[in-house]
C-alpha cells in the first residue's frame, strides 16, 4: 500500500524540487528544507504534499504494527540518543558520555544511532522491528519458562493476590533448586503485565469477566490521537427544503466519526439517503484526508487539524459496519475493525455523547423537529423549515471547529482542539513529533470506499443488476469461445468491480498488472446516467410489465424514462419526489467537488470515447473475438 509518510528527515517533492521534512510548525503543515543550495526553507500544507504522486512511499516490509509499550520503549530510546543526533561532529567522547550518563553500553548506543539513522522513525527503534530478529520469541530456558508458568498459575493467579516480590521469591526458590538461572524481576513484571486483565479480574479478584467492562465511553489503550475512531449515523433533527424551490424535504441522516482520545470529530457525511456502507466511506474519506479543501468547499473559516489514517475503528453492528467492503478496506490501510458486543450500548457512549450535544444546537434552527413529541408539542416543523442539505453542511462544519472543538469537555477537562494538540506534542519534548501517514493515491482512496464486488467478464462486457458495461480494455479477461470448446474446465476469472451509487453509468475495474482501476462505461454509452436508487425503482417497475422471460437492460432504462415523464408531468410535486431531486442535485455537488479534489488517473481507453455507428435495431455492437 502506497502512503505518504511525514516522518521528520523525509524527502518530499514540493514544486518540481527536492526538500526535506524538518518539522511541523502545526498539525496540518511541515516545515521543509531545500536538499541544495540556496537551501530554503518553507512551510506547506500536508493538503498540498499529498496531492504530489511522486511522495508515495509503499510501506516497508520491514515494519511490522508495534503497540503502544514498545512505542513507549522505543521512544525512551529516541530521548537517550536524541542530543548525539543533534550534533554536527558527533565524537567518539560524546557517545560514551552519553552511555555512561544512562548506563547503557557504548555498541548498545551506536547501534540505536545507525537504526535511527537508516529509517529516520522513532519505530525502528522498537523490539517489534523485523530487522532487531526474534520478536515475542522468548531467550529463557524452557525449564525456566515452565517454573515462570507454574508458579504464575499457582500463586499469582489466585484470590490470595500475592505481590509481585512473593512471586519472584517463590520462582528464585524453584530456579536455584534446579540449579538453573533466576530471570530478572523485570522479566516476570513484564510476563504478568501481558496476562488478560479480565483473567486477572477474575482470579485475584473474584469479578466476573463481564464485570470489568470500565466505566462507559471508556478504551483500553487509548494514549493517542487516532488510536481508536468511533462511527455511527442518526437521523437529523431537522427538516430540509429543496435548494430551488424551497419547498420542504424530509430529514436528512449523518454519519460522523469522532477520535476517542481527543473527543475531536474525525469527519462527518450528511444526505439524503439512508444509512449504508457508502455513508460510511464517505465518512471516511472526508475524515483521513486534509480538510483544507472542505473548508473551501463550504466556505468556513478555521482550523480542522485532524487527519490521517486511524489505527482502529469502532462500530456498532449494523449491517452496513459488517459489510465485506468496509473490512477489506480496513485490511488494506491496516485499521482494526472493532465491534461493539452487542447489549453493550455504553461501547458507544463517546460517539453519541457527540450526537446528543449537536442534536441541541440544531433544535435551536427553524423547521426543527426536536427529540421527541413532547418537546415538540404544537411547532409545524414543515412550515419553518428554512435550511437546504448545502446550508446544513455548511452550519455543520462551522458548529464542529468553531463551537464544539474550542469547548471544555466534561470528561477530559478541555476542549477537544487542545487535547488533540496536547497528545501529540506530550510524545515528545514540546514540539510535534510526527503526523499521521496518509493515503499518496486520493483516488484508491476513494476506490477503496465504494461497494465492490466480483464479476466474470462475459463476451459482451460484465453485467451489474441487469446494466451491462463494456470497454476495450476488459478483452484481456474474454477467454475466447475454441479455448472453451478445447477444455471444458476453463472458467473466466472474477474481477473486482466497484461502483459510486451516486452514479451507475460507469464501473471501476481493478487490474493487477497496472496495480490501479480503469473505468468501464455503459455498453450502450447513449443510456441516461442515473444513481442506484433510480436504478432500483427502475427495475422495480420493470417487472410490472415484463413476464415470462428475464430482465434486460433496454427494459430497465424504458422504465427510468417512464418514471422521469411520471415526474415531470405531475403539476405538483409530491414531498418523496422532492427528496428524490434535492438528493441527486447534492450527490453531483459532492461528485463536482471530488473530481476537482481528487486526482485521477483512472485509465479510459480513449477507444470507448470514440462513437460507434448504429446497427438497424438502434444498439451499439462491440466487435468481439
Amino acid at each position: 500500500m502506497a502512503v505518504i509518510k511525514l516522518d521528520i528527515g523525509t524527502d518530499i517533492i514540493y514544486n518540481e524540487e527536492e526538500y526535506q521534512i524538518k518539522g511541523y510548525p502545526s498539525l496540518d503543515e511541515v516545515l521543509i528544507k531545500l536538499t541544495k543550495k540556496p537551501y530554503n526553507e518553507k512551510v506547506v500544507k500536508v493538503s498540498t504534499i499529498i496531492k504530489e504522486p511522486k511522495n508515495a512511499q509503499e510501506q516497508s516490509s520491514e515494519l511490522v504494527d508495534i503497540d503502544e509499550k514498545e512505542f513507549e520503549k522505543a521512544l525512551e530510546k529516541y530521548n537517550i540518543i536524541e542530543p548525539l543526533l543533534a550534533l554536527e561532529k558527533r565524537t567518539a567522547k560524546d557517545v560514551e558520555a552519553v552511555a555512561k550518563k544512562h548506563k547503557k553500553g557504548i555498541a548498545t548506543i551506536y547501534r540505536w544511532l545507525t537504526t535511527y539513522e537508516t529509517f529516520n522513525t522513532v519505530s525502528s527503534l522498537s523490539p517489534a522491528y523485523k530487522n532487531s530478529g526474534a520478536k515475542g520469541k522468548s531467550r529463557l530456558d524452557k525449564s525456566v519458562e515452565a517454573i515462570i508458568e507454574a508458579v504464575i498459575d499457582e500463586f499469582y493467579l489466585t484470590k490470595q493476590q500475592y505481590p509481585l516480590s512473593i512471586i519472584y521469591m517463590k520462582i528464585v526458590e524453584r530456579c536455584n533448586n534446579l540449579d538453573l538461572k533466576s530471570p530478572n524481576i523485570n522479566t516476570i513484571r513484564n510476563r504478568i503485565n501481558t496476562i488478560n486483565p479480565k483473567i486477572v479480574a477474575k482470579n485475584r479478584k473474584g469479578v466476573h469477566v463481564k464485570d470489568t467492562r470500565g466505566m462507559p465511553g471508556k478504551y483500553p489503550d487509548v494514549k493517542m490521537p487516532l488510536d481508536v475512531i468511533q462511527i455511527d449515523h442518526t437521523k437529523v433533527d431537522v427538516m430540509l427544503v429543496d435548494e430551488e424551490t424551497r419547498e420542504e424535504i424530509g430529514r436528512p441522516y449523518i454519519t460522523v466519526a469522532i477520535d476517542v482520545y481527543s473527543r475531536i470529530v474525525y469527519g462527518f457525511y450528511i444526505s439524503l439517503e439512508a444509512p449504508s456502507y457508502f455513508s460510511v466511506g464517505q465518512t471516511l474519506l472526508n475524515a483521513i484526508l486534509p480538510k483544507d479543501d472542505l473548508l473551501k468547499m463550504y466556505n468556513v473559516e478555521g482550523e480542522w487539524p485532524v487527519f490521517g489514517l486511524p489505527r482502529a475503528v469502532s462500530m456498532d453492528n449494523a449491517k452496513e459496519f459488517r459489510s465485506n467492503s468496509l473490512q477489506r478496506f480496513c485490511s488494506e490501510y491496516r485499521i482494526k475493525d472493532i465491534y461493539r458486543p452487542v447489549a453493550r450500548s455504553h461501547f458507544g457512549g463517546i460517539i453519541e455523547r457527540l450526537v446528543g450535544v449537536s442534536m441541541e444546537k440544531i433544535h435551536l434552527i427553524p423547521g426543527t423537529t426536536f427529540s421527541s413529541v413532547e418537546k415538540k408539542g404544537t411547532y409545524d416543523s414543515s412550515k419553518y423549515a428554512i435550511m437546504t442539505i448545502s446550508e446544513l453542511e455548511q452550519w455543520y462544519t462551522d458548529f464542529i471547529i468553531n463551537i464544539y472543538h474550542k469547548t471544555v469537555h466534561s470528561t477530559i477537562y478541555m476542549t477537544p482542539e487542545e487535547k488533540l494538540y496536547q497528545g501529540m506534542l506530550g510524545v515528545g519534548n514540546g514540539t510535534i513529533p510526527f503526523l499521521p501517514s496518509v493515503p499518496s493515491d486520493t483516488l484508491k482512496l476513494r476506490m477503496a470506499l465504494l461497494p465492490a464486488s466480483e464479476r466474470t467478464v462475459q463476451k459482451n462486457g460484465i453485467t451489474i443488476d441487469y446494466i451491462t458495461y463494456f470497454s476495450e480494455t476488459l478483452r484481456k479477461w474474454i477467454i475466447p469461445a475454441q479455448y472453451k470448446k478445447l477444455n471444458k474446465n476453463l472458467k473466466s476469472n472474477n474481477v473486482l468491480c466497484r461502483r459510486d451509487p451516486r452514479d451507475i453509468s460507469k464501473i471501476y475495474v481493478y487490474d493487477e498488472d497496472i496495480d490501479n482501476y480503469i473505468e468501464v462505461p455503459y455498453a450502450d454509452i447513449r443510456r441516461p446516467a442515473m444513481n442506484i436508487k433510480e436504478l432500483r425503482k427502475s427495475i422495480a417497475e420493470a417487472k410490472k410489465d415484463v413476464t415470462g422471460r428475464e430482465l434486460e437492460q433496454h427494459d430497465i432504462f424504458q422504465a427510468y424514462n417512464r418514471l422521469l415523464e411520471y415526474s415531470e408531468k405531475a403539476k405538483r410535486e409530491q414531498k418523496t419526489v422532492r427528496r428524490q431531486k434535492s438528493s441527486k442535485k447534492h450527490m453531483q455537488k459532492i461528485m463536482d467537488y471530488e473530481t476537482k479534489v481528487l486526482k485521477s488517473d483512472v485509465t479510459l481507453n480513449d477507444k470507448d470515447k470514440e462513437k460507434f455507428e448504429d446497427d438497424e435495431d438502434g444498439y451499439e455492437y462491440y466487435p468481439v473475438g
